[in-house]
């Protein structure tokens, strides 16, 4: 089975001031993902692991419980009190960060030493990581609640604590038949967006050999590009060869003068 995905785009209803709770919201994600990063740049050893045992890793090292009074480096020095899948979607964005991030040191690493064992100079400056952090939110499940056509419930950081804040969904519905992911809080222009991914499963369309001969009505367009005689001949065939239509484009020896010239 195949899998086509789409995002639909929504501008997002609501009251003025509500803005800038999404901006702090936006602010307090990127600040976590950012401590986040910190914390695998100090345990480079988590990125060895698949991404669900990262992230119980990663909760380890920071998060406080009953279970684990003492973590090694804290978010509480950070945020208090944040919602389990607000962490988690930061922790995912650093660890997509972060994996981004060192295969690209990987590779600059090869490329140096690959230069250096050849005796040439190397010039290239290694990457370094994210000086500033600007991802929008993405939404898990216990983010968002009552999700209608027309409406969404929301849970944003006012800057002082958490609040469900309802607003308006515009523009274009959700199709029925495609699976919901997690959605993102988006600013657009000093606007806010809901953008909203989406996944439905199709039957494999096949090589590209059996897609054109499954089907007697398709039709190829063959184009010869010569700059000679003619800049170019165009031919519209069927899948056995049979031409159809053919366009001449002439003027090929006026463009192969001035290319000489």
């Amino acid at each position: 089975m195949a899998k086509a995905t789409k995002t639909i785009k929504q501008p997002l209803g609501y009251q003025a001031g509500q803005a800038d709770w999404f901006a702090a919201t936006k602010d307090l994600f990127n600040q976590i993902a950012a401590f986040y990063f910190e914390v695998i740049q100090a345990h480079a050893g988590v990125l060895d692991l698949d991404t669900k045992t990262a992230l119980t890793a990663l909760e380890k090292l920071t998060h406080t419980t009953k279970e684990n009074p003492h973590p090694v480096m804290p978010l509480s020095t950070i945020a208090e009190h944040i919602p389990a899948m607000f962490r988690r979607a930061a922790i995912h964005a650093a660890l997509g960060s972060a994996r981004s991030f060192h295969t690209t040191l990987a590779i600059w690493r090869k490329q140096k030493e690959k230069a250096r064992a050849r005796g040439k100079k190397f010039t290239i400056r290694p990457p370094v990581p994210p000086r500033t952090w600007n991802k929008s939110v993405t939404l898990y499940a216990g983010q968002w609640k009552e999700r209608t056509s027309t409406t969404i419930m929301l849970k944003v950081w006012t800057g002082r604590s958490w609040a469900w804040v309802k607003c308006r969904l515009q523009g274009r519905d959700l199709p029925e038949g495609w699976e919901i992911g997690s959605a993102q809080l988006v600013q657009h222009a000093g606007h806010w967006w809901l953008h909203t991914p989406l996944e439905q499963a199709r039957p494999n369309p096949g090589n590209v050999e059996k897609q054109i001969t499954s089907n007697p009505d398709t039709r190829l367009c063959s184009v010869d590009l010569n700059i000679s005689t003619h800049l170019a001949v165009c031919s519209i065939l069927t899948t056995d060869g049979t031409v159809l239509a053919t366009l001449i484009l002439s003027r090929g020896f006026e463009v192969k003068r001035n290319i000489r010239k």
